[in-house]
């Protein structure tokens, strides 16, 4: 019966297309326009790796990695995209923290600086 086509997964549109445009565009044009958008992602972040000086990768470095399917790649992703949120998470409430620090620091100062006028 040949390969089975696999169905195309509407998930993350949204974080490319605006509700019209959802409503508006038919799913083949959003399809080349959401794959151009990641492509066009994918060259930004190698752009920002090279400049790190993190791409290209030697290939022997990419040996711990032969074998690895997509669903495993996927899963490894998924892992690092969460550690990243919550070190993102951790980061506001440590810069909460120290804007509001500085701002008792500030008035400490404040209040001591006027008393020895």
């Amino acid at each position: 019966s040949g390969k089975r086509r696999k169905i195309w997964n509407h998930a993350l549109e949204k974080s490319v297309f605006n509700a019209l445009e959802l409503s508006t565009l038919g799913a083949p044009q959003r399809r080349t326009i959401y794959i151009a958008s990641l492509e066009a992602h994918i060259e930004q972040l190698h752009t920002q790796l090279l400049s790190l000086g993190y791409w290209p990768v030697a290939f022997e470095d990419l040996d711990p990695f032969k074998g690895l399917n997509s669903k495993t790649a996927k899963s490894m992703v998924s892992g690092l995209q969460y550690d990243t949120s919550q070190i993102n998470l951790k980061l506001l409430e440590m810069e909460s923290a120290a804007s509001h620090l500085l701002s008792l620091v500030i008035s400490l100062f404040l209040i001591h600086s006027n008393r020895a006028e």
